[in-house]
């Protein structure tokens, strides 16, 4: 019985690894095509054997306008995902801890928010701050992408409240808190694993977001893929570049993640149904 538990758990880890590295492949392709030389980085079949070289990195870095779009990505959705989480927790906890008129209905109003196709939004959005002339500009961008994240983290707050017994908090009135340093000093520790993995989801959705950027974003507010997007040749591509750009856009999400791994896994499992 031992052995064939052995078994498994090699065979399952074995199986994961394997996943795991196929996973891998296109991200180490990227990551050795943008160290190469561009006349190299268009060989086919691609060329294993090569002597490495920084180039295209010191060249990208040195762009204001490629460092101009990450600092407009990170403010942007930095901005929207701190909002949003905020915003979230308080209204997670009132769908919870509060019996109000509407109620289900607000919470499915916002969850359909989530359902309908952004594509909708993008033109009405277009013309709105076109008239109200907040088009390209930090406000209009982090307003677009909270509406965009907010669906997400309003359901997700609410299942992690709903998760934290009633009791809990009774206690901590019973003990002369209010409801507010009930909310700020018992319920806020207790799921703060849940509050980062799903800001950190929201933060990487609206990182890698696109279409919304494409038609509300000028040169003040272009962010990260859009500058990409722009860097792409009307006939030609700069495979080498290209990676290289992919990296570094890549980084940010990597260094976030591992800052909150070890919340992430915790968080996720956070509401789920216990047995």
């Amino acid at each position: 019985m031992l052995k064939t538990k052995h078994v498994r758990i090699v065979l399952k880890h074995t199986i994961l690894g394997v996943i795991a590295c196929i996973g891998l492949i296109p991200f180490i392709l990227i990551v050795l095509t943008s160290i190469k030389i561009p006349t190299e980085a268009v060989i086919m079949p691609p060329k294993w054997i090569f002597v490495p070289t920084l180039e295209n990195y010191r060249e990208l870095l040195t762009n204001i306008d490629f460092l101009h779009a990450i600092f407009n990505s990170l403010i942007i959705a930095a901005g929207a995902t701190a909002i949003a989480a905020v915003t979230g927790i308080f209204a997670g906890y009132a769908f919870t801890r509060f019996v109000f008129r509407g109620r289900t209905i607000i919470s499915y109003l916002i969850l359909f928010l989530r359902i309908v196709p952004p594509i909708t939004f993008v033109i009405p959005y277009f013309l709105i701050w076109r008239m109200l002339r907040l088009a390209d500009t930090y406000t209009s961008m982090i307003l677009m992408y909270i509406t965009l994240c907010l669906p997400l983290l309003v359901w997700m707050m609410r299942s992690f409240f709903v998760d934290v017994p009633i009791e809990i908090e009774e206690a901590a009135m019973v003990d002369g808190c209010s409801r507010w340093q009930t909310l700020r000093l018992v319920l806020i520790p207790a799921v703060l694993p849940g509050i980062l993995a799903s800001s950190t989801l929201a933060f990487i959705s609206l990182w890698n977001e696109f279409m919304f950027a494409l038609f509300n974003t000028g040169r003040h507010t272009r962010t990260l893929p859009i500058e990409i997007y722009n860097s792409l040749g009307y006939y030609q591509l700069d495979w080498a570049k290209l990676s290289t750009s992919a990296v570094v856009a890549i980084i940010p999400a990597i260094v976030f993640i591992a800052l909150t791994q070890k919340y992430i896994v915790r968080g996720l499992t956070m509401g789920a149904v216990k047995g």
